[in-house]
């Protein structure tokens, strides 16, 4: 018996049972974790990180040392020839939208090779109207739809990418709000190779968010050319208050610093005040909760396999991201889910989330989110549209011992919805 928590007998067995399922999953990502966490430290070392680098910069932030020398730190651990890593990245999106303005003109075509792209994307290439996007400045957008089962359709994409010849092919390797499995790192690979073969020219760009250190192979080792992502999820672990990242081959980064700041100015403008320590703490922490949050999603969809339940991916498969579909099937379950996860949570677990209309979304969506960074999904999280399959999307979790407790909650509230 629980004794901080009232968990039903039913579902305080299933965890345990889960548990036990989990074990050789467990064993993998500790692994991963290892090695990635001593990457980071050989990061850190290489590039002499010094406690003098984390007093930040005012105003234009010329020769900020902390600021650069934490570029190179994420360089060095995605295996990239340079890197963007600032707090002046307000979202993932943002950080996304800078990527894309920086190496997109007037006339060139972006084709999406994953399906139509996550929701708050949409309105930034103009899939969805909404002034100042891509299409606004004259870049064509095409896509190539996913197979009946998710998977990538690599035929297609030669095929598509053949008779284009487009300027940049981009790939989202997190599933977003869509039943589709997320990429792994060799699947991410076979896309690049089909797309070098048909157009050598064609930039590579992956959207990276949640797929940080879920692996010891870095995209950019298969052909990817630039990806970015988001600081509160995977790449802050838990602690930078904001920002994102951009990472790849220098002179791509070179133009996305362009975009960020001004041309001419680039990289070298940007103060960083006082959340250096922030940024690299989180840097230097962000395998170790990555793990935590691996571990999380894994023995959610142990429970839920248990509890009859159809989850995406099984507890079982290797993983590409710390994502978690659980399909609920009816809108009461799914509120009832975020209302566990809520109750979980160390901040605001008093509180009842409801179903309310989002910017960038097209129905209302639910959110749990007891964080002590708003929006951030690496801590223990859960959200969906209302709308179906009535899917609950779960990640995070900075601790797994705790998330854990977040999980049956969610999976109590559910059974007695």
């Amino acid at each position: 018996m629980n004794p901080f928590f009232q968990i039903d007998d039913k579902i305080q067995q299933a965890a345990d049972k889960a548990l036990d399922m989990c074990a050789e999953q467990f064993a993998q990502i500790e692994q991963i974790k290892e090695y990635n966490q001593q990457k980071m430290l050989k990061a850190f070392q290489e590039y002499k990180v010094s406690e003098s680098m984390f007093a930040g910069s005012t105003g234009y932030g010329f020769d900020d040392r902390g600021r650069d020398t934490l570029d190179k730190i994420y360089a060095y651990v995605f295996d990239a020839e340079d890197a963007l890593a600032r707090h002046n990245f307000m979202s993932g999106t943002h950080t996304l939208t800078v990527a894309l303005f920086g190496m997109l003109r007037p006339g060139d075509e972006m084709l999406c090779v994953t399906g139509t792209p996550y929701d708050t994307i949409q309105p930034v290439i103009g899939i969805t109207s909404c002034s100042g996007s891509l299409r606004d400045f004259g870049v064509k957008y095409s896509e190539v739809a996913l197979k009946a089962d998710g998977a990538v359709d690599l035929e297609a994409v030669s095929a598509a990418v053949a008779e284009k010849k487009p300027k940049m092919v981009y790939i989202q390797r997190s599933k977003g709000y869509a039943a589709r499995p997320s990429l792994r790192v060799s699947e991410i690979k076979e896309i690049c190779g089909a797309v070098r073969a048909a157009s050598p020219e064609t930039i590579i760009m992956l959207d990276n968010c949640y797929g940080e250190f879920t692996e010891t192979q870095s995209p950019i080792t298969v052909g990817v050319d630039i990806m970015a992502g988001s600081m509160i999820k995977n790449a802050g672990g838990a602690i930078a208050p904001t920002g994102g990242y951009i990472a790849g081959r220098a002179d791509l980064v070179e133009l996305c610093a362009y975009r960020l700041s001004a041309p001419g100015t680039g990289r070298e403008l940007g103060c960083t005040l006082g959340v250096l320590r922030e940024m690299y703490m989180g840097a230097y922490n962000a395998p170790v909760v990555t793990a935590e949050a691996l571990k999380t999603a894994v023995f959610a969809s142990a429970l839920f396999e248990l509890l009859g339940y159809d989850v995406e991916p099984s507890y079982r498969k290797k993983r590409g991201d710390i994502i978690d579909v659980i399909t609920l099937g009816s809108p009461e379950k799914l509120c009832a889910f975020c209302r566990g996860v809520q109750a979980g949570s160390p901040i605001d677990s008093f509180v009842a989330p409801n179903p309310a209309p989002m910017p960038g979304y097209d129905s209302d969506v639910i959110m749990a989110a007891g964080a002590f960074t708003l929006g951030s999904s690496i801590e223990i999280s859960a959200d969906g549209p209302l709308r179906e399959p009535y899917a609950v999307y779960l990640q995070g979790g900075i601790s797994f011992a705790t998330a854990k407790i977040s999980v049956m909650l969610a999976a109590q509230e559910v059974e007695r919805s």
